[in-house]
């Protein structure tokens, strides 16, 4: 199997898994880990988490017009 095939396949199954996990857990549970994911992301970003929402909303904006 080439690597982008087993890389698509692997994003699949998390996929599936992490939809399992949002299914048999209470949504205070898994916000709480999206959050650790999220604030990571941010952490090591060079962005602001004030900058960080400008650009995602400036990015929304953008993707309705087309």
């Amino acid at each position: 199997m080439d690597f982008i095939k087993e890389n698509q396949d692997e994003r699949f199954r998390f996929i599936d898994l992490w939809a399992e996990y949002v299914k048999s857990h209470s949504d205070r549970d898994w916000s709480k880990q999206q959050n650790i994911i999220i604030n990571s992301c941010l952490r090591s970003s060079s962005l602001t988490k004030e900058q960080f929402f400008i650009m995602k909303k400036e990015k929304h904006r953008k993707n309705k017009k087309n």
